[in-house]
């Protein structure tokens, strides 16, 4: 009986610049690159980009779910609701994405559309979760939910929310406010003038996350 061998493919943890396709750029701070959750897979041959730049199953259920309250309750003339990783030009060589965005209708339609990221703020911006590999620079979770929410709000963004389906709660901050964090089942204020509890659409649909 002959032995066959087989070579186990080396599993590598750190690429160089040139190594990775601007593709799996997720967000860029200052001119420094960062990328999706996951892509240290695509580049070991794991996973696809597909993979790894999707919505996990709860994350398309809490927006789904927040998008048909928003669309539903909303001033349509007033307001106009944006989703699918809506991107921002901050500043030179910083871009950033986000989950949901509203906008006031009356700035998007005074706006000269140029195929490119949006460069005027809107009033608020919903985030779920993160879809960033924080570890390339050197940060926490915690820390990038911090530096995203301050680079909005310096940017012109009035409100963020964040919702965190690990541990089932919200952190909220406004220009020139303390951040609140809560749970779900609380009220979130938006807009100034609506209000939602996450856990209460859940329910409503039916959903247990």
């Amino acid at each position: 009986m002959v032995a066959v061998s087989t070579k186990r493919k080396r599993i590598r943890t750190k690429f160089a610049k040139h190594e990775i396709p601007k593709s799996l750029i997720y967000e860029e701070y200052d001119g420094k690159p960062m990328y999706y959750r996951g892509y240290k897979d695509v580049l070991n041959q794991l996973k696809t980009k597909e993979e790894i730049m999707g919505e996990s199953d709860t994350q398309a259920i809490i927006i789904g779910v927040l998008m048909k309250y928003l669309l539903k309750n909303l001033d349509e003339d007033a307001y106009f609701v944006i989703t699918n990783e809506v991107g921002f030009h901050l500043k030179k060589r910083s871009n950033v994405s986000s989950d949901i965005v509203i906008y006031e209708k009356a700035a998007l339609q005074n706006h000269a559309f140029k195929d490119k990221y949006f460069e005027i703020p809107p009033l608020a911006v919903i985030e779920v979760d993160i879809q960033a590999d924080t570890t390339d620079f050197g940060i926490s979770e915690m820390d990038y939910y911090g530096i995203k929410t301050k680079k909005l709000l310096d940017f012109g963004v009035r409100e963020v929310i964040w919702f965190f389906s690990g541990t089932k709660q919200q952190f909220v901050s406004r220009a020139g406010q303390d951040g609140i964090i809560s749970t779900w089942e609380k009220n979130v204020s938006l807009l100034g003038e609506y209000q939602f509890s996450l856990e209460q659409l859940l329910q409503k649909e039916g959903f247990k996350l």
